[in-house]
């Protein structure tokens, strides 16, 4: 399993080299699959989504797949991912992609996907692989209502996922993030916009600025 869990996307050179690293090909022959689902009930300003994406067709030559979970068969995704390189998974609401996850299919898949593929997370697509909040800390630290009847993510690692720490547009400060998770027992990343974690072979290790990490021994 070859993760790379972001913030935000490929912001840095940093995660760029890292993707690349991962693949084993050259940049301009590394074939990427975009599921670009969790903005879909977002109603603020989506310059983000076209901006994550440029970055995609910026950095990476070969061929560029859009793969819309809700509209093809379970079949028709395996099929076109098999293809790729790369699943690039971009952020929006968590709950809702984990339900598009769930509803697809793509949640049963992604194991066996996982064996062959770099899987980068931007965002929701990072958190969705790891453990969630409460309810109640999404709301505190998001504003965020439950409305898609999810109270767990994949679980695919043992921490849990918090993006864009400090950033001004998002109410996710330490103080906050700390106050929201005091009843969570697990451990939690907070990540910054030019951070990102990595795993391979089950091995965690960061790149960019330093995590800011609850409930680590």
């Amino acid at each position: 399993m070859k993760l790379i869990l972001c913030s935000e996307g490929f912001s840095t050179k940093g995660i760029i080299d890292k993707c690349v690293e991962l693949v084993g090909k050259p940049k301009d022959s590394i074939n990427v699959a975009v599921i670009n689902e969790a903005y879909s009930v977002e109603n603020n300003n989506l310059r983000w989504v076209l901006n994550n994406l440029n970055k995609v067709k910026d950095n990476f030559g070969g061929n560029l797949e859009l793969v819309n979970l809700l509209a093809l068969s379970i079949q028709d995704i395996k099929e076109r991912i098999e293809k790729s390189d790369v699943i690039f998974v971009l952020g929006g609401h968590t709950d809702y992609l984990m339900s598009v996850f769930n509803k697809s299919e793509f949640s049963k898949l992604l194991p066996e996907v996982l064996k062959s593929k770099v899987y980068v997370g931007s965002s929701a697509g990072s958190m969705v692989l790891g453990k969630r909040l409460s309810a109640q800390a999404y709301e505190k630290i998001y504003h965020e209502q439950s409305v898609y009847g999810i109270s767990k993510y994949l679980e695919f690692i043992d921490i849990t996922i918090m993006p864009h720490l400090d950033n001004p547009h998002f109410a996710n400060r330490r103080e906050i993030l700390q106050d929201a998770s005091r009843n969570h027992s697990g451990v939690i990343y907070g990540l910054r916009d030019d951070s990102a974690i990595v795993v391979k072979e089950n091995k965690i290790t960061t790149i960019g600025s330093k995590p800011y990490i609850l409930n680590k021994d």
